[in-house]
């Protein structure tokens, strides 16, 4: 039990190094992580796109009320059908440094490396949350019914977070987020936003 509890903490102390800030990295298409996330992302979009237009889901998830204008345009759209995909490796989801206020706050409120780990995956996946804002109440309503998350085994070359961003040609966009954890697993949350909103995302210029 010893070892497991000294093993544990040796991870933690290299947290503060793993979470670093780098500067964002876009992923090829023949890299082998580009690849797993890709196939990960469209299993989601997937399962998006059916589950939008099942009403009993709908139903289930927001009062249709709500959902409005919004449902019916985001019902015009395929999300199986991407015509770009872009995977970046990125401390930080969004470009805004004022978005990034809190993660600039880490340094100076004396947390722990577990702790300050967990705030980060926290706030790395909420991120489409604050992206949805920019298009109103309706929009971020239906968003947060209808985010998916996920987790499972982390794949050997996700070494930090990262995070797709499929385009449609279209107003909606759909963002997956894929942050590891110190036990071996990745946690996975994905939401349609608009594509406007989508430019806010911290994509190297190629």
């Amino acid at each position: 039990m010893r070892r497991i509890v000294c093993a544990l903490l040796c991870v933690l102390l290299l947290l503060p190094s793993a979470l670093a800030d780098t500067s964002p990295v876009r992923l090829t298409e023949d890299d082998p992580l580009y690849t797993s996330l890709y196939e990960r992302s469209m299993e989601l979009a997937w399962l998006f796109n059916e589950a939008l237009h099942s009403d009993g889901y709908v139903g289930l998830s927001i009062p249709f009320e709500e959902a409005g204008e919004t449902l019916k345009l985001l019902r015009m759209q395929d999300f199986t059908q991407p015509v770009d995909v872009t995977i970046v490796r990125a401390d930080r989801l969004i470009a805004d440094g004022t978005a990034n206020r809190l993660l600039n706050m880490l340094d100076d409120a004396d947390l722990s490396p577990a702790l300050a780990y967990y705030v980060r995956l926290r706030f790395y996946n909420a991120c489409g949350a604050q992206l949805a804002t920019i298009d109103g109440a309706e929009v971020l309503s239906l968003s947060s019914a209808l985010e998916l998350c996920d987790a499972y085994i982390c794949p050997e070359e996700l070494d930090g977070p990262c995070f797709a961003v499929m385009q449609y040609g279209g107003l909606y966009a759909y963002l997956v987020t894929f942050f590891p954890t110190v036990n071996g697993t990745v946690i996975v949350n994905a939401r349609f936003i608009s594509s406007r909103a989508a430019d806010e995302l911290s994509i190297p210029i190629e």
